[in-house]
């Protein structure tokens, strides 16, 4: 019975992940990190997250996370994997909109002002969140 009351959930927690990714994608962006830095920091911080939190939330924690890089891993890997591997994977036309060229929020010139103000935003906004619900998120990491 638990296993059905919490599907909505991880549904649910999946797909705001998918819809985080595609809004910030949409707003003006540059990428201040070299993009093999940035793969890596974001595997780091993934994998300390699933190591950090208590056993209850380790199964959410991946769905969210898992639908924050579903978009890149659909649209993008094959490209990635290409370059990478110096490989010929088939590269499809991309499904999700915020990764066509006409809607990305990519800023591929070297004006980045934009860019840094979201940046910053972005970080503000996050840091008051957490912030607000600090008592809450803590409950769910491990204590000694």
């Amino acid at each position: 019975m638990e296993n059905q009351i919490s599907l909505p959930l991880y549904f649910f927690s999946f797909v705001l992940g998918v819809i985080s990714h595609g809004i910030l994608d949409y707003i003006p962006h540059c990428y201040p990190l070299n993009s093999k830095v940035d793969v890596i920091l974001g595997l780091f911080l993934m994998l300390f997250l699933i190591y950090a939190v208590k056993m209850h939330s380790k199964l959410l924690i991946l769905v969210v996370l898992f639908g924050c890089i579903f978009p890149d891993i659909i649209d993008l890997s094959p490209g990635i994997l290409n370059s990478i591997f110096n490989i010929n994977l088939p590269i499809f036309d991309n499904i999700f909109p915020w990764h066509f060229h006409e809607y990305s929020g990519s800023i591929y010139i070297d004006e980045c002002s934009v860019s840094n103000i979201n940046h910053l935003l972005t970080l503000i906004f996050c840091t008051i969140i957490i912030y607000l619900n600090r008592m809450n998120i803590l409950k769910n990491f491990k204590t000694k």
